[in-house]
């Protein structure tokens, strides 16, 4: 009994540790809302770095300007391990928005696009390994953030080659890492003997990006992976600070009151070609008037509002037309006055046309049956085979019939010596 006692004490005093940990967890929030595609706060702070294109009726996109061949996102730049696990600190001006909140596309026409969302994360990418390269890829918008869930794709992707940065262990933490990324053209290769790993975890008010395990990473690459710590400033910008010896990441994070705050007017290109991009797939931010019920077919309770509005009204559409066509067929006649599946009126204009005609009495087969039956047999003229049978036929004499084979055969030989 006094152990019992004992073991109920030690699991009461965990559980309020526990609960201390999650109260004094950091400040930086989880701010779970789809809004794929609301260029919002962003507007302004990347229009100076490229160009906004409106692919759909408000559905904006990002995409940058100035940028050298062979860019992709998550390449200039290096990792840290910090408190939310994998952090992509990016050397370029537009990274502290770009490769914190959204996802990014390659466009089949417009290239790589960047979709704003206003959740934020240490990284937003997915990861491969073996025992000698990692990797990592940018999440398509079609991969939505949870809260309890992490992330989950809206529709089958896999990424393709191009999109994907693998390195050696000895060169993951490199401070320029571009240099040291793989070619494109082995990467490839490098898929098919890599296998995925990764997930994204909420712990408190934190997301945090696991990826490849960082003991893993410590034993391939013979090196100690430090943990970088992070802390927000007011600059629109993002870098790494020495500290006293140590290293400290600087990120600029607008507040939620300025990311939910939407500019009066955008001035974006409109998509003059259409989007190699699946807009049904992705999330996108519920607009005034759009109703909130419907069916989802990848997650009720992960759908945006507005997703789920233009549901209900597709349904709506294809109710009535339903509706329509069973009005239309209950105004049809009945199937015992139809012929061959056509309305009776149909049958009915070609009868008159044929009445302008003379009409023309043609004989019953049947009839001529009947007639034949009550005709006299000696009337009947008897059916003789045509003259090109009997000549066809040969005719034996009656002497060649009646006489035996040897007297036939003798009568041949005399007959031939006559002559």
């Amino acid at each position: 009994m006094k152990k019992l006692m004992m073991a109920i004490a030690l699991l009461i005093s965990a559980a309020g540790l526990a609960s201390a940990n999650h109260i004094n967890t950091p400040q930086m929030g989880v701010r779970i809302s789809a809004s794929f595609g609301d260029a919002g706060y962003f507007y302004g702070s990347l229009s100076p770095y490229g160009e906004w294109i409106e692919l759909d009726a408000g559905f904006h996109v990002w995409r940058p300007a100035s940028v050298r061949g062979g860019w992709r996102p998550y390449l200039h730049g290096r990792w840290a391990w910090t408190d939310y696990g994998w952090y992509w600190v990016s050397s370029e001006p537009f990274g502290w928005a770009v490769f914190h909140y959204g996802r990014w596309y390659d466009d089949d026409y417009y290239g790589w696009v960047w979709v704003p969302d206003r959740v934020w994360g240490p990284s937003w990418v997915e990861w491969r390994y073996n025992n000698d390269y990692l990797g990592w890829a940018p999440l398509p918008p079609y991969a939505s953030f949870s809260y309890g869930i992490g992330i989950r794709f809206t529709t089958r992707w896999v990424a393709p080659h191009h999109y994907w940065n693998f390195v050696r262990y000895r060169h993951f933490s490199s401070h320029s890492i571009a240099r040291d990324v793989m070619p494109v053209e082995h990467t490839r290769r490098l898929i098919g003997t890599t296998r995925s790993t990764g997930r994204y975890e909420v712990n408190g008010d934190r997301v945090i990006n696991r990826g490849v395990d960082r003991n893993l990473v410590e034993r391939r690459s013979n090196m100690r992976v430090e943990r970088v710590e992070v802390t927000e400033t007011r600059n629109r910008e993002e870098r790494i600070v020495q500290d006293r010896g140590r290293e400290r990441i600087e990120v600029f994070r607008p507040e939620r009151s300025e990311l939910e705050r939407t500019p009066e007017r955008i001035e974006a290109r409109r998509g003059e070609r259409s989007t190699s991009l699946d807009l049904e797939r992705i999330e996108r931010p519920r607009r005034e008037g759009e109703t909130t019920r419907g069916r989802d077919d990848v997650g009720q309770e992960s759908r945006s509002e507005g997703e789920r509005g233009r549901l209900d009204n597709r349904q709506e559409d294809q109710r009535k037309a339903e509706e329509r066509a069973k009005q239309s067929i209950n105004r049809m006649p009945p199937t015992d006055q139809r012929r061959d599946g056509f309305p009776p009126r149909v049958f009915e204009r070609r009868e008159s046309t044929q009445k302008e005609q003379p009409e023309v009495k043609r004989p019953n087969p049947m009839e001529r049956r009947e007639v034949s039956k009550e005709r006299p047999r000696e009337n009947r003229k008897e059916v003789t085979p045509p003259p090109q049978r009997q000549r066809a036929e040969p005719q034996r004499s009656p002497q060649k019939r009646e006489s035996p084979r040897g007297s036939e055969q003798r009568g041949g030989r005399e007959r031939r010596k006559d002559g």
